[in-house]
């Protein structure tokens, strides 16, 4: 199922005694917490994290009757694929057991994560829910509400940043919009390069129009690993902005003017949409098609391959980019 057939069944008091959750980190914690609460809190949990998982103890824990009423609640995290067998008994047990819970929040990878759904099905009694990496506009948003809570003042743009600088994690955001809090005062896009990536690191935004610009960015782009350390992340940022520049383009081609609000979803600053603008008119669409497509390319690369240099692919990759530029 999906996240909001998840909220429903919250909302209706109607989970299953036998869960499991995977995909994207932040709502898979967050969520976690809520299933948790909701099946009756840790009064009576056994929780086994990684490799603390012991099958028998697990499987002699929730198949004992609870005392005086109560539930027991398995809760396992772990990023390996986990026998079927185990599991089946496990979530077996939890059918037969009116007061037995179990919750398998799995941390590892998403296709690892579709073999053990398998055991999760709704004929055995159990469930299963895999968590999408949200959208631009749908982080924003989640990152906004918790920007309230903290009492952390900030623009949907600095945001943005945050997110693009992060990875598109939004677990990390999080996190440090809660070190961001400390500040005790407006956020500002200056404040994410500052204290996000550490004193005096080389703006990615800067680094992205100097390479769009054509310009010699090999020293900057060193400047930045340093303090990014992260050449996936760096990919991810120029795919994202040149991805909004396209969007620029496109709307200015079809309404002969641009409006940021309409274009991304909510405002940026003057200076930087007026930028913005000048820049995306300077590229066709199909030079576009070109830039994300070796973007692209670069990004499986340094994911899959493990037996290159990483830094210097990137380099390469990104002087590549350059000759696509017209």
């Amino acid at each position: 199922m999906y996240k909001r057939d998840l909220d429903a069944l919250l909302a209706q008091n109607g989970l299953p005694p036998a869960l499991l959750l995977y995909g994207e980190s932040y709502f898979c914690d967050h969520y976690a917490r809520k299933v948790l609460a909701e099946w009756g809190g840790s009064e009576n949990m056994l929780s086994f994290y990684f490799d603390e998982y012991h099958y028998e103890s697990a499987r002699s824990f929730i198949a004992q009757p609870s005392l005086f009423g109560d539930v027991n609640i398995l809760y396992i995290r772990h990023d390996r694929k986990l026998p079927k067998k185990e599991l089946d008994t496990l979530i077996a047990l939890c059918k037969k057991n009116p007061t037995s819970f179990f919750l398998l929040h799995f941390s590892g990878e998403d296709r690892v994560g579709k073999e053990l759904q398998k055991s999760f099905t709704k004929k055995k009694g159990a469930d299963f829910v895999r968590f999408f990496k949200p959208n631009m506009g749908e982080a924003i948003a989640l990152m906004r509400q918790r920007a309230s809570e903290l009492g952390v003042e900030i623009e949907n743009f600095t945001l943005q940043h945050l997110f693009m600088l992060q990875n598109e994690t939004l677990s990390l955001c999080m996190n440090e919009l809660e070190k961001l809090a400390l500040l005790r005062r407006p956020v500002t896009v200056s404040d994410i390069d500052t204290y996000v990536y550490g004193m005096g690191t080389l703006s990615l935004d800067d680094f992205i129009v100097r390479l769009l610009r054509k310009e010699d960015i090999r020293e900057d782009l060193e400047r930045l690993l340093e303090g990014v350390g992260d050449e996936i992340r760096i990919v991810n940022a120029i795919t994202n902005y040149v991805t909004q520049l396209m969007l620029f383009h496109i709307y200015i081609k079809v309404h002969g003017r641009y409006d940021a609000v309409e274009i991304v979803g909510y405002p940026l600053p003057p200076q930087m949409v007026k930028d913005r603008a000048a820049m995306s008119i300077k590229f066709r669409l199909q030079t576009y098609r070109k830039l994300l497509e070796h973007l692209m390319r670069c990004e499986h690369a340094l994911k899959l391959s493990t037996f290159i240099d990483k830094s210097s692919y990137l380099i390469s990759s990104l002087i590549k980019l350059q000759t696509y530029l017209q």
